[in-house]
This record gives structure tokens, sequence and C-alpha cells, in this order.
């Protein structure tokens, strides 16, 4: 008789059972990781957190319309800020580490003897500035108004000679020209502003605006930047060494734009790029 050994039963516990089932989930879990693309979760990837627009203070939002040049229509299809004052001594010069103004004494006199390069390398300065403080998205800039965006912030809504009306007896309230100006520039904002808020439109400075001069269509317009090129840059507003009646709200005047003299200065806008 042939002796046969006879297999013994295994017994597994229930907790044995357990632990097996949990290495196989875990081993599988692990493999499910590695068989997935990586992902890189540097900063690289991620989106730029998105800039939100902050003008600076002292500029006011115009909003989009429509005023009349010689009896034609002009539309500004799209709002704009303007700065409710003209650019001052201290400004240009904390920014630029120059003051090449005539009439010093306060920094708080308009900037003046800039020419027209001087005051565009001026707002491209600031439009860095403000997109390096993440305070202006990269479709937006600082510049000098084109002649229509001036006129059309000067006028206010109106259609008279000047913002305050046709009479220039009323005058000295809004404007520093030869009758009350003493041959000097003043300190920006002490007459009255104009309907919209602005200051200074009339008199104290003449202001550089982006377009060459050339005389004016005689169709309607719609947002018009002037010529491409030209001799003469066009500035606006009168200013303390003219009268009044040089200072309307459609006098317009020109000069080279290499030159700076002392009864020009600018004011800047905030736009759309282009």
């Amino acid at each position: 008789m042939i002796d046969r050994e006879v297999p013994r039963r295994v017994e597994i516990s229930r907790w044995q059972i357990w632990w097996v089932m949990a290495l196989w989930i875990s081993q599988a879990a692990c493999d499910h990781r590695k068989s997935e693309p990586a992902t890189n979760q540097t900063s690289e990837s991620r989106p730029a957190p998105k800039t939100e627009l902050a003008p600076l203070t002292n500029m006011v939002l115009i909003k989009a319309g429509t005023f009349l040049r010689q009896k034609l229509p002009v539309t500004i299809s799209y709002d704009f800020w303007i700065n409710k004052y003209e650019v001052t001594q201290s400004e240009y010069e904390s920014l630029t580490g120059q003051n090449p103004s005539n009439f010093k004494g306060d920094p708080n006199r308009p900037v003046e003897k800039v020419t027209y390069y001087d005051a565009v390398s001026y707002c491209t300065a600031v439009t860095k500035r403000e997109q390096a403080a993440g305070r202006l998205p990269p479709t937006y800039e600082y510049r000098l108004p084109s002649e229509a965006e001036w006129e059309y912030a000067c006028r206010a809504g109106g259609t008279n000679l000047f913002s305050f009306g046709d009479s220039e007896a009323a005058a000295p309230e809004y404007a520093w020209t030869t009758e009350n100006s003493e041959g000097t520039t003043h300190p920006i904002g002490q007459k009255r502003p104009n309907a919209w808020g602005l200051y200074d439109m009339h008199g104290n400075v003449w202001e550089w605006c982006l377009d060459w001069f050339a005389q004016y269509p005689t169709t309607a317009r719609k947002d018009p930047f002037g010529p491409k090129e030209g001799q003469f840059k066009v500035f606006r507003g009168g200013g303390w060494n003219n009268e009044i009646r040089f200072a309307r709200s459609a006098n317009r005047f020109m000069m080279a734009p290499v030159r700076g003299i002392h009864f020009v200065g600018f004011r800047i806008v905030l736009a759309r790029a282009f």
C-alpha cells in the first residue's frame, strides 16, 4: 500500500484577505499615476494674472460722442480719459529728471519749453511706468490728445466760442491770458473748470496735440488723427501770452515739433492703443 501525503487545508484569516486587497488597490493606483502624462506645475504654465486698468489720479473719463467743427460733425467713437490739468513742472521733473521751463519758482506751474518730442517721450515713460506697476493693460497707452479729442473735451458738449459761452467778459474766471496773466504762467487749477471738470483748457499754456497740421477735410469725420506726415505739429487752447480771442475752442496754431517755447506745454490722454 502506497502512502500518499494528504494535502493540508490552509486556513486564511479575514485580516489576511483585507491586507491582500489593500495591497492590490494601492499598487493599481500607483500604476495608474505612472501611466498619466506628466503635467508642468511651474508658474510658466499658469496664465498671467489679468491687469486691471487703473487710470492716474486726476484723469477724467470722456464718453464717446460728436461735436461740430466748421459746421461738420466730428465723431469720437470710443471713450477716453484726459488729465483735468496741464502737466506740471513737478510731474515732468519727477519722471524725466529735467525741468526745461522758463517760469520756475512753483512746481505746480505747467511745464513749458518742451518740444513735441519731449511731450511724446514723457507719455511713453508714463505708459511704461504704469505697465510695470500693473496698472495698465498692454492694450492701453498714455499719449497726447488728437486735435479732435482735445476740442471735444474742451467744448464739453457746447457749441459756443468758448467752453463757458460766447462772452469774453466771463474769461477771467476761466483763463490766464494777456488780459490777466501779468506776463507769466500760473499754477494749475486756479481758474474755474469747464463743464466736464477740465481746468486751463483756455489759456495758461498752449497744449501740444498729436496731429500734423493740415487743412480740415470738408466732410464729416470719425476718429480723425490728421495726416501721417507733415512739417508742423498742432497746439491748442491759448496761453498767457495771447489775448482771449486766440483761446477759443476751435483755434489752432502750429510749430515745428523740434521746437520748445515758453508758452507751449501739454496734457495727457489715456486711451486704447492704436
